[in-house]
């Protein structure tokens, strides 16, 4: 049987957390038929209406969560693209499969394609895969963005969803739908082609920004373009559902929707932060999950694989990072992680900048490794947002030291996620708060020498 080890988070286990659909002996567990995980590209657990973003349009998105369940704690290993994937189709953490930035996986690390073999299931990827080496990850089907013509395109990915469900058909499947939205560029048209004359809907004067956001113009018209990504992205995963409707296989098959890390802006992608790890992670399963449910549990991506391979019956010996979260969506309660870790090494650009995260029930701690330079990352390179508060900086002292620590990020960081749940106040140097986070740190640094983590301070 599946080992389902954890150790993504600390190895000891508490209670379960309370849960609003929490059963107290659930029916019998049965089995998915079908697997679709469907992947955003830079989206944030914030920015979806069911999240409680009342600036977004996210109906299709939002019906997921309200025919199965929605849950709050979900996180990347790190909130950066290539490193997240490559955990999500190995249920590894980053330092045991290799990939802490963009390299390729370790040799001997398992795979998705590798593990779910074609007697077992049908694998089909559609879009990009984003990480290496290819040959590793050889799907029995692989639409490339290529092949694809834009996988923005709601009724392109419909089209492409329907052939592969067609090349697939009376098989079981394991099939993960990579949408581009929203990443970066934030780019149109977003306007609905079957509502020529509704206009693109978010208006940058009347938008909410979230607290980690400084108000500019600048900040109100990317985060407004954003936002329109999202309802396009919307779209497509409603014309994706659709096509499951019409072929009769919604009934028996587990959707996941899911994003590979957080949002393209400052203190959310590259980061630690919660906007950059905590993901929408919404499951939808009609034939066995109770709508409408809400759970806590700490789940993460490199959750997935080993979700897949307890679908599909297959035994893995070797240790994986991840658990099946099979007893989750039926509803069970069993002993989960307490707390969980996040991992940053480095982006595309600058120096490595490695820092490690230890989140709980409520507190948050983050420890920033020495460096010699400064943090940096393709997000504060290409956001307008960033740029302008640049020039605002000169003159108000308060974002400037906010910048500044981003930049300079101090050696630790303590956050009271109860209170302060974005982030802004720095407790680690609080005499309040110094047991907090001395035993936080204790922690993680114990759980950075169990696991062998290259980075552990000396």
């Amino acid at each position: 049987m599946l080992a389902a080890l954890g150790v993504a988070s600390l190895a000891a286990c508490a209670a379960p957390s309370a849960n609003d659909d929490a059963q107290s002996s659930a029916p019998p567990r049965k089995t998915p038929r079908h697997l679709f995980v469907i992947v955003a590209d830079d989206l944030s657990r914030i920015d979806l209406g069911c999240y409680g973003n009342r600036d977004v349009h996210t109906p299709h998105i939002d019906s997921i969560a309200a025919q199965g369940v929605r849950f709050e704690r979900a996180y990347t290993p790190v909130g950066v693209c290539k490193p997240s994937r490559s955990a999500l189709y190995t249920g590894l953490m980053p330092h045991k499969n290799g990939a802490l930035g963009f390299q390729p996986i370790r040799d001997g690390a398992p795979t998705w394609p590798e593990l779910l073999r074609p007697e077992l299931c049908a694998t089909g990827m559609l879009g990009k895969l984003n990480t290496a080496p290819v040959p590793r990850f050889a799907f029995e089907h692989w639409m490339r963005p290529k092949e694809l013509a834009d996988t923005r395109d709601p009724q392109v990915m419909r089209a492409a969803f329907g052939a592969t469900l067609e090349r697939f058909d009376g098989r079981r499947m394991a099939v993960v739908v990579n949408l581009k939205d929203p990443h970066r560029p934030f780019r149109g048209p977003f306007a609905d082609p079957d509502a020529p004359n509704q206009p693109v809907p978010h208006d940058p004067a009347k938008l909410t920004l979230p607290p980690h956001l400084f108000d500019t113009r600048e900040t109100r018209e990317e985060l407004a373009q954003y936002y329109d990504a999202i309802w396009r992205l919307d779209r497509t995963v409603g014309a994706l559902l659709a096509e499951l409707d019409a072929r009769g296989l919604a009934e028996d098959s587990l959707v996941v929707f899911t994003s590979d890390n957080g949002q393209g802006f400052p203190f959310a992608k590259t980061t630690l932060y919660e906007a950059g790890i905590n993901l929408p992670f919404l499951v939808r399963w009609p034939a066995a999950l109770k709508a409408g449910g809400v759970r806590r549990e700490f789940v993460s991506l490199i959750d997935l694989l080993p979700t897949a391979l307890e679908m599909f019956g297959v035994e893995y010996a070797g240790p994986l990072d991840g658990r099946s979260l099979l007893p989750l969506f039926a509803g069970v309660a069993p002993a989960w992680r307490s707390s969980i870790v996040g991992m940053h090494t480095l982006h595309r650009v600058g120096p490595e900048t490695p820092s490690r995260s230890l989140r709980d029930e409520r507190w948050k701690f983050i420890l920033n490794l020495p460096v010699d330079g400064e943090f940096h990352s393709n997000v504060m390179s290409f956001s307008l947002a960033w740029k302008s508060w640049i020039a605002v900086a000169r003159e108000n002292p308060e974002l400037r030291a906010r910048m500044e620590r981003f930049v300079r990020r101090p050696p630790e960081e303590l956050y009271d996620l109860e209170v302060d749940p974005f982030e802004l106040v720095n407790l680690a140097e609080n005499a309040q708060f110094q047991a907090q986070r001395e035993a936080m740190k204790s922690q993680l640094l114990e759980w950075m020498r169990r696991e062998g983590d290259p980075y552990l301070p000396a």
